[in-house]
């Protein structure tokens, strides 16, 4: 049975000097059917950890979130998606916010390459 998820994601920027700041707001309202979570606990050494999409639908995950839990002095994680041959960097405290409510060639695979111990979860919600 769908379940109901919400993501919401603000950016505030400053505005015209002497205006209020600018809010950008976004909202992915949506439902699941397969969900997947997992708690990477990254070793000292470098290597890569690929995410397990087993359970995601064909058509890939409606929302993706990465989180890298603050550590100190810890390396960044290059994170990427789908094969692909520009990964993304996240630095300690950093997250990468996916959505897309009606995929249908959408985030189909992750892996996350790092030089360093630190901790990575990652969380799909898939349809």
């Amino acid at each position: 049975m769908p379940t109901p998820f919400k993501s919401r994601a603000s950016l505030e920027l400053p505005g015209t000097p002497g205006l209020p700041t600018q809010l950008l707001e976004f909202l992915l309202d949506s439902q699941y059917s397969s969900k997947s979570e997992f708690e990477y606990e990254l070793p000292a050494g470098p290597g890569s950890q690929v995410v397990n999409f087993g359970s995601m639908p064909a058509a890939g995950a409606k929302a993706v979130l990465v989180v890298y839990e603050p550590k100190t002095a810890a390396p960044p994680v290059l994170v990427t998606v789908n094969a692909g041959n520009q990964p993304i960097e996240l630095s300690t405290g950093g997250f990468l916010l996916i959505g897309s409510p009606a995929p249908v060639a959408g985030v189909l695979s992750m892996s996350l390459a790092y030089t360093g111990a630190g901790r990575v979860r990652v969380w799909l919600l898939g349809g």
